[in-house]
């Protein structure tokens, strides 16, 4: 007998079919709290796959009275069922202050996706539903959400390398409770349900009846419209996507160190110029995909509006802007981001080179010798001692033969070295002199010892700071391809 679309059993059958055939084999993980709603999600799997191919899993939070006994009605329905178990407990919990829903909601998450990767599930299944996906439009409505949070509960994402299945968003909790008095199944209810101080349980239980009895069924047709906003911001997200890419200096690729081109760009430094000629929306949809691109949760629109005018509009030389761990920065037309600040070490270190390939300079970065026709004469080099360490801005540096020297501070000014960033450059002095500073390499003064088989110095940043990356030699022309930087 065809099973119906919108009955329980067509719903997972359908879930499942979506995630493709290549998973067929592997096991399906079901959150399992005991309530009704995973009550008739695991009675279903089983029934979709059989019990030797689904696998429950239970997280006991420890805020209930009652948790422990959840857990032994969970084991044993699942035995009944033939169906593996597995508790999972929360540990810690909220700071003072924070939200227990939230710590709960990010806890169980934690414990389920862990669970499921270790078991090679082909997804996590959950048991939110049609009334979820309302109450969750209503929340976001008050909380004043913009289309990331109005887009509601989505039927399948990707979280931390697990497919995530929602299969029962098409149907309530009236036609769950339908299922599963008619499969005889039993279940436990969360007092937590009915505490009228949680916002979701307030508006089960004093706002939804309210607009039931005003517009019946209302609810059934809540998944329509979100299908509607979803594809309104599929739309916004893929505008924004090309904005950002044409704000990216790092489209077009620089050369290898040494061979007379600029070097490579970070990938996520982008032209200011290019944002600052897109209109408001489209700039802050650029903005929230940069942000999105770095693994940060999407900025309010009072952030955004922040953001946009220190990074895009604003008048100053530069700007330094927190969202979550990052710090987003501009100096000059050039903005990027980086998770924490370079490590600008006050030691200097004196070193003897040995023939090495690379000599590390701990949070400093890494010193690398690599042979160069006309570089340094290595039996000179290998007599020295090298001073590795900060550079004062007034030091003496000739990156031209052809010129005279200058100083530091001049030079990186010059190639647009942020100033946030200066003191993070090492340098390389040889009894007293600097022979070497980053970004600009070996100094050109014709004193040197130079050999036909010589080395010449180069430096890598910190892994903990990519964005120092691609400052040296930077051109004044714009890699990037939007026409407001050309």
């Amino acid at each position: 007998m065809a099973r119906s679309r919108k009955s329980v059993d067509g719903l997972i059958d359908a879930a499942l079919a979506a995630i493709g055939g290549d998973r067929a084999d592997r096991p399906l993980a079901v959150a399992y709290s005991g309530g009704l709603d995973s009550s008739v999600l695991l009675h279903g799997a089983v029934r979709a796959l059989g019990p030797s191919r689904v696998l429950a899993l239970h997280v006991h939070h420890g805020l209930q009275p009652a948790a422990d006994a959840w857990v032994v009605h969970c084991a044993a329905r699942a035995d009944a069922l033939g169906v593996r178990f597995r508790s999972l407990r929360a540990t810690g919990g909220p700071e003072r202050g924070d939200s227990v829903e939230a710590w709960a909601r990010e806890a169980r998450y934690a414990l389920l996706l862990a669970a499921a990767r270790e078991a090679g599930a082909r997804a996590l299944a959950t048991a939110h539903h049609a009334d979820d996906q309302a109450e969750t439009l209503l929340l976001a409505l008050g909380r004043g959400c913009g289309l990331d949070g109005l887009t509601g509960i989505a039927p399948r994402d990707l979280r931390d390398g697990v497919v995530v299945l929602r299969p029962l968003l098409a149907i309530g909790r009236h036609a769950l409770r339908d299922h599963a008095r008619a499969h005889g199944l039993d279940w436990v209810e969360d007092p937590s349900n009915a505490d009228a101080r949680v916002s979701r349980s307030a508006l089960r239980m004093r706002v939804l009846p309210v607009i039931e009895s005003v517009l019946p069924g209302w609810a059934a047709n809540v998944p329509a419209a979100l299908e509607a906003l979803r594809d309104a911001r599929a739309i916004v997200d893929a505008r924004a996507a090309e904005d950002l890419a044409a704000a990216r200096l790092g489209a077009a690729r620089g050369g290898e160190a040494g061979d007379g081109a600029p070097p490579a760009v970070p990938e996520d430094m982008l032209d200011r110029r290019c944002l600052a000629a897109l209109p408001e929306t489209r700039a802050d949809a650029a903005l929230r995909a940069w942000v999105a691109g770095l693994g940060e949760a999407p900025p309010s629109r009072a952030k955004l509006a922040v953001l946009r005018a220190q990074l895009v509009e604003g008048g100053s030389a530069s700007a330094m802007q927190v969202h979550g761990a990052h710090r987003l920065h501009r100096y000059r037309d050039r903005l990027w981001a980086d998770a924490a600040a370079p490590a600008a070490s006050e030691a200097v270190r004196a070193l003897r080179w040995s023939g090495e390939r690379a000599l590390p300079l701990g949070e400093a970065g890494t010193l690398r010798f690599e042979p160069a026709a006309g570089g340094l004469d290595a039996d000179w080099l290998a007599a020295q001692t090298l001073q590795v360490g900060p550079v004062l801005s007034s030091a003496r540096f000739r990156p031209d033969a052809a010129r005279p020297s200058r100083s530091i501070k001049n030079l990186r000014q010059e190639a647009g070295v942020p100033a946030a960033l200066r003191a993070a450059f090492p340098g390389v002095t040889v009894g007293g002199r600097l022979l070497w500073a980053a970004p600009f390499g070996q100094d050109r003064d014709p004193g040197w010892p130079t050999s036909a088989r010589g080395i010449a110095l180069e430096w890598d940043p910190p892994a903990s700071a990519p964005a120092m990356r691609g400052w040296a030699r930077l051109s004044a022309a714009s890699s990037c391809r939007c026409p407001a930087a050309r």
